[in-house]
């Protein structure tokens, strides 16, 4: 399969489903192919957590509670789908109920490395033979891109360095979990504080060389991190959670995924004049996407990237039954 005729499955420069950190980062940004649901882009605020290939046990278990606490709390949780760290963070937002993102340094085709390969295709909701199939699938459980498009056989070493400042530019907040001082995982720490993203820490012993890296950051003003709740913390402190959000949390509050950053400004949508749109005057009643191109009479793709708009605009919701709704 060729870029162009995969074209429907890019996200440019500038597409409103990305950051606009993404426009400020080096080298230049190329855009991003996915396979997935998309709308794990709009739903705020994402994590970062990142962080050793080789955890020690201690440092694992804090990683698989922060991310699953985060996505319990209805965080999106970002990561780059190595081994250690980063394949435990997504596996435990995905046990935590909420989508995570995976940032790959090769093709979509084939995913890298290959023992990760059924954790993408279980974010993707596809399969190919050696990795998942772009476009939007509903079975999804978040969202895995690459810049590199879908011919792209293998990830060199400076694809590496190029996917980190990805994983920063996603992130609001990076967590470094177990960090040698010349890791990969400074590298996307350096790229998050350079976009103004707030990093934090596992703190660990000043004089433990596996954790040169995070003690580091730590004595450079790093957030000390040692669970989901001071996560959540740090984070409301930071304002990018509303004030009081991270006790109620203790007790199962859960952010609204269909309001992206709602909780913060309090801004209601303006009203829709349902007539004038295709879809969600097909919205009555909850309906699949399949649904909603078949009432429409509809291209199926078409359907689900302008619900995706919709959802942006905070006018639709993605239901957890697969339907979609008007909020």
């Amino acid at each position: 399969m060729t870029d162009t005729a995969s074209s429907a499955y890019f996200l440019p420069p500038g597409h409103r489903l990305l950051p606009t950190e993404l426009d400020h980062v080096t080298p230049t940004f190329r855009g991003l192919w996915f396979a997935g649901d998309p709308g794990a882009l709009v739903h705020r605020p994402r994590v970062g957590i990142i962080g050793s290939r080789h955890p020690r046990p201690d440092a694992r278990d804090v990683a698989r509670r922060i991310a699953r606490d985060a996505a319990r709390a209805g965080l999106v949780v970002v990561s780059g789908l190595a081994i250690g760290i980063d394949g435990i963070a997504h596996q435990a937002a995905i046990d935590g109920g909420a989508p995570t993102i995976a940032v790959l340094a090769g093709g979509l085709a084939r995913v890298q490395p290959a023992s990760n390969r059924r954790l993408a295709r279980q974010i993707a909701g596809s399969a190919t033979s050696l990795g998942v199939q772009e476009g939007i699938h509903d079975r999804a459980a978040g969202l895995v891109v690459s810049e590199y498009g879908p011919g792209t056989e293998s990830a060199h070493p400076y694809r590496f360095l190029e996917r980190n400042r990805i994983i920063a530019a996603l992130s609001d907040y990076l967590v470094v979990v177990q960090a040698r001082t010349d890791s990969g995982s400074m590298r996307t720490a350096s790229d998050a504080l350079a976009l103004g993203v707030q990093v934090g820490v596992l703190p660990s012993s000043p004089d433990d060389p596996c954790h040169g890296g995070t003690t580091s950051l730590l004595r450079d003003g790093a957030d000390p991190i040692v669970d989901g709740t001071s996560l959540l913390r740090r984070m409301e402190g930071h304002d990018l959670l509303p004030r009081g959000f991270a006790d109620a949390a203790e007790h199962g509050a859960r952010l609204d995924p269909s309001e992206p950053r709602g909780w913060s400004s309090g801004d209601q949508p303006a009203q829709l004049v349902l007539g004038d749109d295709p879809v969600i005057g097909r919205l009555d009643v909850p309906r699949t996407a399949e649904e909603v191109a078949d009432h429409a009479r509809m291209p199926l793709r078409d359907v689900r990237l302008h619900l995706l708009e919709l959802e942006l605009d905070g006018y639709v919701q993605h239901r957890p039954d697969g339907t979609w709704a008007r909020c």
